[in-house]
Parts: structure tokens; C-alpha cells; sequence
């Protein structure tokens, strides 16, 4: 009779804890902050919600890419000033095949609803290759490539981030 307590009682707090880390789960991981932002809280970075190709309706190399933050940082895009070129690793964590996001051409892109779709396929990283070459991130097939630096042959876009700061 006693076993039979002990397990009923192990049954209930396993499923209690099993509904507690399903919340947990479930909770929101991107926040869309309402200034053309969006918060990973998982990783604690500030995105940029729309990528460069939404506004300048054109790919980049990879020193335009550089610019491009450069003058985001002036113009203290929304109201922050350290803007930069995200990592590849940043960029693979983003990654999720399940996502319904699509590029500017239609193609599923692996990106959360809290970003907008319509941009560019390939996103250019910080990461560098050696003198001549940067990395740069496929989206559709989580697709780490690189090309010169002063290629943007595949309309190459920016997606900048920075670490947020409450």
C-alpha cells in the first residue's frame, strides 16, 4: 500500500514537473520590440528585424556590409549606436527549418515570425576567411559559405545585431 502512495506521489510531481518545463518551452523566445527590433532572450541579443535588402532593395559586398552598419551607427538606428556584424555562430543560432519566413525570392528562410520576411537569402557574418574572404549565411538550408569580400554576387544583405543592454 505504501509503494502504491510513493508512486502515485512520484506521478504527480513528474507531471507537474513535466508541465513546468513545458511552459518554460513554450514561452516566447524572440520579442518584437516595436523599433524595428527584435530581442532574443534565449541568447540575450538585440536584432535587426528587417534585413539591409528591405531597405536598399539591392545585395551588398562585404565592405558595403561594413558601411552599412557604420552609418546605422551614426544614425543611432533605433537609438543605439553599437551596431555590428553578427558572428556565424550568432547567425546559425537563429536557424530553425520549421520557421515559415521567406527570402525576397520566396524561399523558406529558417527565421522566427518576429522578423520580417522578404529579405535577403544570405546574410554576411563578422567572420572573416583570411585577407581576401568573409563568411557569409544561407537561411533556407542553414548554409555556411564564403566568397571574396568584394563579391556580392548572391544579393548578400546585413542582418546587424548587439548585445543588448536593459
Amino acid at each position: 500500500m505504501r509503494s502504491g502512495f510513493l508512486l502515485t506521489l512520484l506521478l504527480i510531481l513528474w507531471t507537474g514537473l513535466m508541465g513546468s518545463v513545458a511552459t518554460a518551452a513554450d514561452a516566447p523566445r524572440f520579442q518584437k520590440n516595436g523599433n524595428g527590433t527584435v530581442l532574443d532572450k534565449q541568447t540575450g541579443l538585440m536584432w535587426q528585424a528587417k534585413d539591409s535588402y528591405h531597405e536598399l532593395k539591392e545585395g551588398m559586398n562585404w565592405y558595403d556590409a561594413l558601411e552599412y552598419v557604420n552609418k546605422k551607427n551614426a544614425d543611432k538606428f533605433a537609438g543605439y549606436n553599437d551596431w555590428r556584424l553578427p558572428t556565424m555562430d550568432e547567425l546559425n543560432a537563429l536557424w530553425d527549418a520549421r520557421r515559415p519566413l521567406s527570402s525576397k525570392d520566396g524561399e523558406p528562410i529558417g527565421l522566427p515570425e518576429a522578423f520580417e520576411g522578404g529579405g535577403s537569402y544570405y546574410l554576411w557574418s563578422r567572420d572573416e576567411r583570411n585577407l581576401d574572404h568573409a563568411w557569409y549565411f544561407g537561411l533556407g538550408q542553414n548554409e555556411d559559405y564564403f566568397n571574396l569580400k568584394d563579391l556580392g554576387d548572391l544579393d548578400q544583405g546585413v542582418r546587424m545585431v548587439r548585445e543588448h543592454k536593459p
